[in-house]
């Protein structure tokens, strides 16, 4: 199995050789009570280090801080919901690459509100404003695009989401959260989940009997340029601070989990996590086992350099920025990165055209 290397070395954590995290509940609710924020950061990093040290995959430590972030985003509400007792009848939502189970250290937020009773307009402010700061003091920085339980775009009751998720996906001259594939990608975290569960079906039935819809998802791989030229050169950032360097997330791993959502969307599979769907889609004979293994590998790596970048950001206290710069790679490893960006153009290219999948 792949795993990431975070440069160091020391105790592992493992039970019968897999990596678990032994981080309880009760002491993330007292640190986040008590505003320890610092203490919740570092315990944050150092479960990513011990998976390093353990040389668990990339996929095991994605869910386990997924789960971590989780329990924050828990105690957080459960905080608020002292002084907003209305809060216990709403559902709190995570889009995006917490709904996956796919964080890293940086994720930022990506969060939406179920409403299941009236609220004050002013108060409604007030506490998810409050929230969103809490969460961000919390270690889960605050999303660029405001994708936040504090922007009511990202609140509402059932009828109003419904509404919502199926009016961007009818549309399809407006760019919007869609494009991202964050409505695709949502769980119940806090809160009541059927009606979240509820949501998520009708989004995904609309997707499957809408051949359009499925088509203009498909047409988004054309805008995406992988970073790879005709003989074999990266096609790093041409300017600014990081210039030499790729995103890794924007430039490659993107590719791997719209494809594999697409797929998933078309076969009406409905695992959250892209190489749980991965492995659903094999099993069902939609991807051969053999390029498969190769997508998860391909995964496993992007995934892994991006969990070194979160370490290294956290130790050297700067924010988290997702750029590798391949000239620091040596040759084995600049040689999988090749190979990882020749495996998803292929297999972006498959998608597109539907052939054999």
């Amino acid at each position: 199995m792949d795993t990431f290397d975070s440069g160091r070395s020391g105790e592992r954590t493992s039970v019968n050789g897999r990596f678990v995290s032994f981080i309880e509940f009760d002491d993330i609710s007292e640190m986040v009570c008590s505003g320890n924020w610092g203490v919740l950061c570092a315990r944050r990093y150092e479960l990513v280090q011990q998976g390093a040290e353990c040389e668990a995959s990339a996929e095991e430590v994605c869910k386990q801080l997924s789960a971590f972030n989780r329990s924050v985003i828990r105690a957080v509400l459960e905080m608020h919901s002292e002084d907003a007792p209305w809060l216990a009848q709403c559902t709190f939502m995570e889009f995006g690459s917490g709904g996956r189970d796919e964080q890293i250290l940086g994720s930022d937020q990506d969060n939406g509100l179920l409403l299941h009773t009236f609220v004050d307009r002013d108060h409604l402010e007030q506490v998810t404003q409050s929230i969103v700061v809490s969460l961000d003091a919390a270690g889960l920085p605050l999303c660029g695009g405001e994708v936040m339980v504090n922007n009511v775009e990202w609140r509402g009751d059932f009828d109003t989401w419904c509404h919502r998720l199926i009016g961007w996906l009818s549309n399809p001259i407006e760019k919007g959260p869609w494009q991202s594939g964050l409505i695709f990608d949502f769980k119940a975290v806090f809160g009541s989940e059927p009606e979240v569960v509820r949501l998520r079906e009708k989004v995904w039935e609309y997707v499957r009997t809408k051949p359009v819809t499925l088509s203009l998802l498909i047409g988004e791989l054309t805008e995406y340029r992988l970073p790879l030229s005709f003989w074999g050169a990266f096609i790093t950032e041409k300017e600014g601070p990081w210039q030499g360097c790729l995103n890794l997330k924007k430039s490659i791993l993107t590719h791997i989990i719209k494809s594999i959502r697409i797929l998933a969307l078309k076969y009406g599979l409905h695992s959250h996590n892209t190489c749980d769907r991965l492995r659903l889609l094999v099993g069902a004979g939609h991807i051969e086992r053999h390029l498969g293994e190769h997508l998860l590998k391909a995964w496993e790596f992007l995934q892994g350099k991006r969990l070194e970048i979160g370490l290294s950001c956290f130790r050297h206290s700067i924010p988290y920025h997702g750029y590798l710069d391949p000239s620091v790679l040596d040759g084995e490893g600049e040689t999988q990165l090749k190979e990882t960006i020749h495996t998803v153009a292929k297999f972006v290219e498959r998608v597109q055209a539907g052939d054999g999948l």
